[in-house]
């Protein structure tokens, strides 16, 4: 029996129970979360028969095989390493893995020191679509891959100021949040990015009520130049899209079970049967805390995210192209430099 405990037990939290409530040999042991009153709600939903007081508690439970994080982003760093500390060494953290890119650095030293594995939350690499379009991709089937358009709106944002999400030193608003999946997968698809240029709005509080764009154009050390938009808008249409362009034809794919290839005079249509990809996400999760599987996105491919999102908000606040400089630690990782003004 693999027992995991919690931390968070807000909305992906209960996501993530939801599909580890359908697999056998698995048992949700405990939750903490600051509100006792969450943390019961979830215990109740999920059978949990522990509510930890305080984190400390949850660290010292030896019964616990792995555990998964769940809370702000901004809360990460300092929990992975307290856990790392404690000897909790199978850990899922969900994305964006961390605010500023040094503190991915020390994880990344740290979780080596500790023979620590993470799983980073980027549930699109296990979404049936996407896998498709990675594997057309990287089989030649498009020929050299020239440039790639991505596109994620959210038309129905509610948050007020005052909420985490709104709040642009915490999260990175969208283009951290949210479009930090759009540059995992387009790092799965196109490898390391070289450099950044875009706009942001960033959550400015110039406005009335928080909403948030990006627009930004990545170069790739391929060759290959990415378009890419998202936004945490409050009215109109939404949208989530990912096209690649080759020099042997398009793939285009919006989050159905088809993914869709063109050439020359032909249209084809490829059927992209699979589980749903947070139960994927889970079910390799639970292998990698039982057998020690290395997970599909792990800290070094969290961190590339995150580095991508944080250059894009340092184009925005400068009005100057970023440049990605490669950088490879005593461990061994490949590791972004740091922006010299990631957060502000």
């Amino acid at each position: 029996m693999v027992q995991l405990a919690f931390i968070g037990a807000g909305r992906m939290a209960q996501t993530h129970a939801s599909a580890l409530r359908g697999l056998s040999g698995v048992r949700i042991l405990g939750v903490y979360d600051p509100s006792q009153a969450a943390a019961q709600s979830f215990a109740a939903a999920y059978q949990v028969p522990k509510c930890y007081a305080n984190a400390h508690e949850l660290y010292a439970d030896g019964e616990i095989d792995g555990v998964l994080v769940c809370h702000y982003t901004d809360l990460h760093h300092r929990t992975l390493l307290d856990l790392f500390a404690a000897g909790k060494t199978a850990v899922f953290c969900e994305k964006a893995l961390v605010r500023r890119v040094e503190e991915g650095r020390e994880l990344l030293r740290e979780a080596h020191a500790a023979g620590a594995r993470v799983m980073v939350g980027h549930h699109r690499r296990y979404q049936a679509g996407y896998a498709m379009l990675q594997r057309v991709a990287r089989e030649g089937r498009l020929g050299t891959i020239r440039m790639a358009k991505v596109a994620y709106c959210h038309p129905g944002y509610a948050r007020e100021w005052g909420d985490f999400f709104a709040d642009y030193g915490r999260s990175g608003g969208v283009t951290l949040d949210m479009m930090s999946h759009l540059f995992d997968q387009l790092h799965w698809i196109l490898g390391e990015a070289e450099s950044a240029c875009g706009r942001c709005l960033r959550l400015s509080r110039s406005m009335p009520l928080p909403v948030d764009y990006v627009s930004a154009t990545l170069a790739y050390r391929n060759g290959a130049i990415a378009g890419i938009e998202g936004s945490w808008q409050r009215y109109g249409v939404g949208y989530d899209k990912i096209e690649l362009y080759g020099d042997e034809g398009a793939a285009i794919y919006e989050g159905s079970d088809k993914l869709r290839l063109y050439r020359a005079g032909e249209q084809t249509e490829l059927a992209c049967p699979g589980k749903p990809p947070y139960l994927a996400q889970m079910e390799a999760f639970i292998d990698m805390v039982s057998s020690g599987a290395p997970p599909r996105v792990g800290l070094a491919e969290g961190l590339h995210s995150v580095e991508v999102a944080l250059g894009v908000l340092e184009a925005s606040e400068t009005g100057e192209t970023f440049r990605f400089k490669p950088n490879q630690n005593e461990a061994g990782f490949q590791l972004p430099v740091q922006p010299s003004n990631a957060i502000r």
